[in-house]
């Protein structure tokens, strides 16, 4: 009985061992509190707010608007991206909020225009998505997107998956992608930026009533499947060109522990 006692406890060590080599550990709960803090474990590792006029600018790889102080994609790019360095620990949990606005007709996960097939790697949204790499490859985190009206029938493909749109790809869970308009009409211009912020929470009326319901937007927080010792990758995207449709990036905020 001792022998048995003993192998099971080498058996449990060597199991922990493994699993805190490829991280796959307990956790803390997630904040339901925001911003993060450090005196919680949470580093702030990257952040933008465009209404800082002295000391904040557009990141190069994006272009800035001139009708407000905002960044979007660059004209002839389907993506354009930057990097956001988390320094030398690894982390498990991403916490982060954006704020942007609407251009044009951003047309949700319809990806009509996008490469086929559709993958992480190409603009399977029109909106925002925050990657990490993996052994090579992206990893999703959190995605958000843009959505062409409020005011759809069912059936329009180009609206958020929460009014009946084109769902999320495979890679994007349900739970982690905000999905928002700010066009409360049944209608669309191109070039029109709106005055909606999205995905905060408010403001989302007709066919898109059930889209403000996560608690905590426009913050999101997730857990991965393992410790990551990687840079965040934030791309804006869409499958049109900017004089169709862009988002219009005004701040964000992200945090790693």
């Amino acid at each position: 009985m001792r022998r048995i006692e003993i192998t099971a406890t080498l058996v449990q060590l060597f199991i922990d061992v493994i699993n805190t080599v490829i991280g796959i550990i307990p956790t803390a709960p997630l904040p339901t509190v925001f911003p993060p803090t450090a005196a919680d474990g949470w580093e702030l590792v990257g952040s933008l707010d465009m209404l800082d006029y002295k000391n904040q600018k557009c990141p190069n790889q994006l272009r800035s608007y001139d009708i407000k102080r905002a960044c979007g994609r660059m004209a002839g790019q389907l993506c354009s991206s930057f990097t956001v360095p988390t320094g030398s620990n690894s982390f498990r949990q991403v916490c982060g909020r954006f704020r942007a606005f609407q251009v044009g007709s951003p047309d949700g996960f319809s990806a009509f225009n996008a490469p086929k097939p559709v993958t992480i790697d190409g603009p399977y949204v029109d909106g925002i998505s925050i990657t990490y790499m993996n052994a090579g490859k992206r990893e999703h985190v959190f995605t958000y997107a843009g959505s062409v009206i409020e005011n759809s029938a069912n059936g329009n493909a180009n609206v958020c998956p929460c009014a009946g749109g084109t769902p999320v790809p495979l890679f994007v869970r349900n739970a982690d992608h905000y999905c928002e308009s700010g066009n409360p009409g049944s209608t669309w211009s191109p070039n029109l930026l709106y005055c909606d912020p999205l995905w905060d929470g408010e403001e989302c009326r007709y066919a898109e009533e059930t889209c403000c319901h996560a608690p905590h937007q426009p913050w999101f927080c997730r857990t991965l499947a393992r410790r990551v010792s990687s840079d965040l990758e934030v791309r804006l995207c869409g499958d049109e060109g900017v004089d169709n449709e862009d988002t219009a990036l005004e701040s964000y905020e992200l945090y790693v522990r």
